[in-house]
This record gives structure tokens, C-alpha cells and sequence, in this order.
């Protein structure tokens, strides 16, 4: 074949693939084929074969698309044996996610099929491409366990902090806490009476108010039945994912974003916190006790960030690395700054930090007034947090 048919062929194939038949770049390959994805990601490396090709790299990659990945052709060279590509795609996920990349493959020919292939591409993209997950329940699972982690992070880190766990629920007691901050977080069945029971002999001696945590997707029963002991709303937060990276960075106009690493600026951090959620009648006292170590906003799987306004410290978020999520926490902007797009720029800077750390997609529990900010930054919500208060 010559190298004009070997261009010819490869155009043909990426066009049937963005059609959605992949049978023809598949047919492209020869039988023993050696196929190699650049980098050091669990997606990279060289497979060896059609069947494996298939099996490691391009069936999980179909599996994720919910639409055929169409690719623009930039430029289309061939020399000798070789045929270069430069293209870029896109394609939505079966998350719901977009998914866009840009590649150069180098394929080598012997005769009219493909002996090897090299392929140059953005290897965090599609590592998260298969990492969301396509099942909802799968996606609520993953939701639910970093919230509970980043929560109870906090409570270790909080001074004198406890924790009690059991299989279907743990609870966290903080001294100065509100009821927000002594939760009862439920993550499987369990009986309204043992609930009640186990919540007497943990918050009685201690003599401080609580909550119950309860999810709109798994925990219907169980909250009919607290409803019927005479619990009530507390609250309702919004469970909101941003299903994929979409590469936004966002600067606001005075502000300079710094990572909490040194005292000083964990200091800053709390000062921000706590000036922010005095809105919602959380006392200074409880940012003080959650962030009294550096750990609270600076760990391997943890960071914060401070937005400065000439030198002040005005708005402040966390992200928390966990189950291969980035969850957002505590974003809050001080009162008399509020509106200028400060509090949507840190929350920036966290999910950026928690997408290079390894996440897959972003997560958080939405207050009233950030929820129309997280949709207009692309968050979906999936699910709802109840949160319920009562007597037991």
C-alpha cells in the first residue's frame, strides 16, 4: 500500500469512529499490533494485540461515552511507513460530563494494517473519563463516602473532637459544636429505635445538640420514621458533582489566591471562616476549634486557600482528596466582600487542586446562597442531604 493509501485509511477510520463504528480503526490494527498510550497514568502504557487493545484501553474508553468521540483531523503527514495525526475530539460522557482531548498518532504500517501505534495525548483527561463513574448509584456512593470522610475529618481535627462509628452510622461530637457540627451520619439501614437509642447514650452525657444526617437517595424510611418521633428540617443542602474537568481558572478582579501551608495563613483561613458562617449562626469559637492545627487545611489529601484583598484575608475554600473525589469545603467569603466573584474564585482554585491531585470529578453540599453560584459554575445535582433535628 502506498503512503497516500495509509492516509486515506486512517482518515476513513477516525471519520467511522466519530459516526459510532469503531470496527474500522480497530480493522486498521494488525493482529499482533503493539499500541502504546504515553505517560504514567493507570490508563498508559503498550498493549500488545487486538484483543488487548480492546479489553485495557478502547472498551472501558467506549463504555464511558454516552455519544461517538468525533475527531477534527488538524493535519494528516505520511512518510515512508509512517502517517502522523494531529486532531483534537470531543464527546460527552455517560456521566454527563464533556470530554474533549488533543492527540498525534504515529502509526507505523506493513502493508495496509497497522504494526505500531504511538499515541500523545492529555492522560489526565482520560483518566477521569473512565474514573466518573457512568452508574448513578455508583456515582451517589462515591458522593456519600467523601462527604462522610471530609466531615469526619474535620472532627479529628477539631480540638477535642470524637468520634463514634458503627457499620450504618457514626456520629461526631465537637465541645463547642452546633447541631450542624454534631452529626449523626447515616450510611445503611438501621432500625429508628436503635438509632434513637445509640444517639441517648453518646449526645446524653455530653450534653450538646445534634443532627441527623440523611440521604434523599437511600434513606426514605428511616427518615418517615424520625418524622413520626416528632424530628424536623434543619436544613436541606443540595448534593452538587461537577462530572468532569472542564480546565476553567478563574481570577477575580484584587484578589490574589494563596495555599494555606504556614500558620499564618491557617490563621487567615479560620479568621475568613469564621467571619463567613456567622451568617448561618455558627459561633467563632467552632472555626476556632475546626481549624487549631495546620493539618485542618494542609495535609496530603487536604488544602485550603485564602483570597487577599490587598493584604486582608476576604474568602477561603477547601478541597479534601478522598475515594478518588475532589470534595469543597467551607467555602465562604467575609460579609462586606461578598459579590465580587471571590468566594466562585477560591472554590476555582480548590477544584484545581483537588483535579491535579487525582480527582476524578468535584464534590460538595451546597448552602442556599452558593447554589446558584455552583450551577453556574457546571455542578449537576444528583442528590439531597437532610438534615434533621429533634429529641430523642
Amino acid at each position: 500500500m502506498s503512503s497516500t493509501d495509509n492516509r486515506q485509511r486512517v482518515r476513513a477510520a477516525f471519520e467511522a469512529v466519530g459516526r459510532g463504528d469503531p470496527s474500522a480503526f480497530v480493522a486498521l490494527m494488525a493482529d499482533d499490533v503493539t499500541y502504546t498510550l504515553i505517560g504514567s497514568t493507570a490508563m498508559s502504557g503498550t498493549f500488545r494485540g487486538r484483543e488487548e487493545l480492546m479489553r485495557r484501553l478502547l472498551g472501558p474508553l467506549i463504555a464511558a461515552m454516552a455519544t461517538p468521540l468525533q475527531f477534527e483531523i488538524e493535519s494528516l503527514m505520511s512518510e515512508g511507513d509512517r502517517v502522523v495525526v494531529q486532531a483534537c475530539s470531543h464527546a460527552t460522557l455517560r456521566s454527563g460530563a464533556p470530554y474533549a482531548n488533543t492527540y498525534c498518532f504515529v502509526f507505523r504500517f506493513a502493508g495496509a494494517q497497522a504494526v505500531e501505534v504511538t499515541e500523545y495525548l492529555d492522560t489526565a483527561l482520560i483518566t477521569r473519563a473512565v474514573g466518573v463513574p457512568a452508574d448513578r448509584a455508583e456515582l451517589l456512593r462515591r458522593m456519600d463516602l467523601n462527604m462522610w470522610e471530609m466531615f469526619r475529618e474535620v472532627t479529628r481535627q477539631s480540638r477535642g473532637g470524637e468520634l463514634f462509628e458503627t457499620a450504618p452510622f457514626w456520629m461526631a461530637f465537637n465541645p463547642r459544636g452546633t447541631e450542624f457540627h454534631n452529626m449523626v451520619a447515616v450510611r445503611d439501614a438501621v432500625d429508628a429505635e436503635a438509632l434513637c437509642a445509640a444517639i441517648r447514650a453518646f449526645y446524653g452525657p455530653r450534653q450538646r445538640p445534634f443532627s441527623v444526617w440523611l440521604r434523599a437517595h437511600g434513606d426514605a424510611a428511616l427518615e418517615a420514621a424520625l418524622r413520626a418521633r416528632g424530628f424536623s428540617d434543619f436544613l436541606r443542602m443540595p448534593g452538587m458533582a461537577l462530572l468532569g474537568d472542564p480546565g476553567t481558572r478563574c481570577d477575580a478582579a484584587g484578589l490574589t489566591i494563596r495555599a494555606a501551608t504556614s500558620e499564618a495563613q491557617r490563621r487567615d483561613y479560620l479568621h475568613v471562616s469564621a467571619e463567613a458562617y456567622a451568617t448561618y449562626g455558627a459561633p467563632r469559637k467552632c472555626a476556632e476549634d475546626a481549624f487549631a492545627a495546620l493539618a485542618s487545611v494542609c495535609a496530603p489529601h487536604i488544602q485550603g486557600f485564602v483570597g487577599y484583598v490587598e493584604g486582608a484575608p476576604v474568602a477561603a475554600a477547601a478541597v479534601y482528596v478522598t475515594h478518588g473525589v475532589a470534595g469543597i469545603g467551607w467555602v465562604g467569603t467575609v460579609p462586606e466582600y461578598r459579590g465580587r466573584g471571590f468566594g466562585e474564585a477560591v472554590t476555582w482554585a480548590a477544584i484545581r487542586e483537588g483535579f491535579r491531585r487525582g480527582g476524578a470529578f468535584a464534590n460538595l453540599q451546597a448552602s442556599p446562597m452558593g447554589r446558584p453560584i455552583y450551577e453556574r459554575m457546571g455542578f449537576v445535582t444528583p442528590t439531597e442531604y437532610r438534615v434533621l433535628v429533634g429529641t430523642v
